[in-house]
């Protein structure tokens, strides 16, 4: 090998090497995730919640229960999901995206219609 192939050779194996090892070198962007409610979210009778959030709240007994999001006025069930409740915590994710109400109620209610918990929910 000549001289200056062998300097070539020697400049493209540094640039390339350092090329591998920079572009490895970027930030990566983390994207907070929505944390749940860490309280019975029907403990405060009014909370803020996002779409995609996870609301907790605490059962006394297993059985079937319904949550129900309905208007400011109360007067309009905009949505109502059936579901096994199971002793204590109790997760569930609400979806806000589609509702074009900034405040609504939400309920808690057993088979037998009782209401369990009440809270007013304004949607960020």
């Amino acid at each position: 090998m000549k001289k200056k192939d062998l300097i070539s050779f020697i400049v493209i194996y540094l640039l390339t090497t350092f090329a591998i090892l920079f572009s490895g070198c970027r930030k990566v962007e983390v994207i907070p995730t929505p944390q749940p409610t860490t309280t019975d979210i029907f403990s405060k009778s009014e909370v803020s919640v996002k779409d995609g959030q996870d609301i907790q709240f605490k059962l006394t007994s297993t059985g079937k229960y319904i949550l129900t999001l309905m208007d400011s006025t109360q007067t309009q069930v905009v949505t109502k999901e059936k579901f096994n409740g199971i002793v204590g915590d109790n997760i569930k994710k609400i979806y806000t995206k589609s509702l074009s109400q900034k405040t609504l109620y939400l309920y808690l209610t057993d088979e037998s219609n009782k209401e369990i918990g009440k809270t007013k929910i304004t949607i960020n």
